[in-house]
């Protein structure tokens, strides 16, 4: 198995104690990412990422490493073992820009590395979570 990333650390401590601190820790190391990467869908002149669904609301998936969107691609067969994967890559301020499309298309929520650590947030939220983590507003 992989080194855990620092944001599987975080979750987990958040998992074990979801405080306001562990909370800030976790969102503060995921706004610095570079990029949130996402299983692309759609036409390639139209990329969209892939939305799965988890207690029947639809849910962004994304990802911390295009690695980790590609095995979630492959595990789930949505791509073939040997096959290329496309990936869409956005970085946390055009992702938090997109969100309010989103809502409007009716995705519920955000979840990061599912299966892996798998911490999400309503897509609704994500503008404050920004803001209040990284001092940007939107």
């Amino acid at each position: 198995m992989a080194e855990p990333s620092p944001t599987d650390v975080l979750a987990e401590a958040v998992g074990a104690d979801p405080s306001t601190a562990n909370q800030e820790r976790l969102w503060s190391a995921t706004f610095a990412l570079d990029r949130w990467w996402f299983v692309q869908r759609g036409e390639p002149g139209n990329p969209q990422p892939f939305v799965g669904v988890n207690n029947d609301q639809p849910f962004l998936m994304a990802f911390t490493t295009a690695q980790r969107a590609r095995g979630f691609a492959v595990e789930n067969g949505l791509a073939a073992a040997d096959a290329q994967v496309e990936v869409l890559a956005l970085t946390p301020a055009d992702a938090v820009a997109q969100s309010a499309v989103w809502l409007q298309q009716g995705i519920a929520a955000i979840t990061f590395d599912h299966g892996i650590s798998g911490y999400f947030a309503p897509l609704g939220n994500l503008p404050a979570i920004r803001s209040h983590v990284t001092g940007h507003a939107v």
